[in-house]
């Protein structure tokens, strides 16, 4: 699976988000969260919520565990609160979500 979403208003990308294997590992069952964003005029209205479950449902069908890496604050408490796990147990990550354990 590699897959890049996108949110627009009208013709403009206002978020954006991928997944796909995580290329650190030999496992193929873990996914890469990668260039998740969302415009910052955008930001704090839900979208970065809307554009994460959708994300993680589908990748739910391909891969049991998903990673990614941040080092702001603002995306740690994003992630943490979306129930990710902060933590490097993945090589060049900084969070992880159990998608079998997710509600």
């Amino acid at each position: 699976m590699d897959v890049l979403y996108g949110i627009f208003q009208g013709e403009r990308l206002i978020g954006i988000g991928g997944i796909n294997e995580n290329l650190y590992t030999e496992d193929n069952k873990i996914g890469r969260l990668r260039r998740f964003y969302i415009a910052k005029d955008y930001r704090r209205k839900g979208l970065g919520r809307l554009l994460l479950g959708r994300i993680l449902s589908d990748a739910k069908i391909y891969f049991t565990i998903v990673v990614l890496h941040t080092d702001t604050e603002q995306g740690d408490q994003f992630y943490t609160s979306s129930g990710f796990v902060k933590g490097k147990m993945y090589v060049g990550t900084s969070h992880y979500l159990n998608l079998d354990k997710r509600m």
